[in-house]
């Protein structure tokens, strides 16, 4: 395969070279809105998401717990039975803060505009008794098209640490969030790069030299051959000279 610009040059299973001009989206990316975020102007992330403040709490179960997630107030953990809370319930933290993107050390940071992710911090939760600490929680944003309010998943990268994974449409708009766009599909059309009568003509090149290579592989072979059994000859041992038996007698006298 051979590129030189936005032709491809691509060969067929019987020799047959094609050149395929790619469509201009494959050779230049078209800009992503996401990258010139100083052209939107509107609401900020906070802005989009403060009505979650105003709706009911998420609930997500995960085996023997259920979490609920309060936005901007707090997270509690706690079992249910016939809907009913039974036991202690634990609280994963109050609301701390929220990532700012307009604060310049926020800005050295790339992970959340790479993975595209919001971020609130929850504090001073239950006490903990395998770190003696309170427990504490990150709640992460993800934009998910046409979906409501959910939580998606519940990790404990350690131990009373968690990290709440909530899906929203309500920050698909920001450029920060927004998933990449995706291109849509384009057509790749290619052509012979010889004429038919040039491909005739290279073909039976191709097959005249295909049989003077067998040819050639025969006349090894024989020669091989005749090799193989003139050394054989040589190596036999020589059978010695057998005089014929002697004629018996009938046993009478003449």
């Amino acid at each position: 395969q051979r590129q030189a610009g936005d032709v491809v040059t691509v060969a067929s299973r019987f020799k047959q070279r094609y050149e395929c001009r790619l469509p201009p989206a494959a050779v230049q990316r078209p800009p992503d809105p996401s990258d010139q975020p100083q052209l939107y102007n509107g609401s900020g992330i906070a802005e989009l998401l403060r009505p979650m403040g105003a709706a009911p709490c998420l609930l997500k179960t995960k085996d023997w717990w259920t979490y609920e997630f309060c936005y901007g107030r707090h997270i509690q953990q706690y079992h249910m039975e016939e809907s009913e809370i039974k036991g202690d319930i634990l609280f994963l933290g109050y609301y701390q803060s929220a990532f700012d993107w307009d604060d310049e050390t926020a800005k050295a940071s790339k992970q959340h505009q790479l993975k595209r992710y919001h971020s609130q911090s929850y504090v001073n939760g239950s006490r903990c008794d395998l770190t003696g600490r309170a427990r504490e929680a990150e709640v992460r944003f993800l934009c998910e098209e046409g979906a409501g309010d959910y939580i998606a998943r519940v990790d404990e990268p350690q131990s009373c640490s968690y990290i709440l994974t909530v899906h929203t449409t309500r920050i698909c708009h920001h450029p920060f969030l927004r998933p990449p766009a995706s291109a849509a599909p384009q057509p790749i059309r290619c052509q012979p790069a010889l004429s038919p009568a040039q491909y005739v003509q290279y073909v039976r090149a191709q097959v005249s030299d295909t049989k003077r290579k067998v040819e050639e592989i025969s006349e090894e072979l024989k020669s091989l051959d005749s090799r193989l059994w003139s050394e054989r000859d040589a190596e036999a041992p020589a059978q010695p000279h057998q005089a014929p038996p002697a004629a018996r007698g009938d046993g009478t006298g003449g």
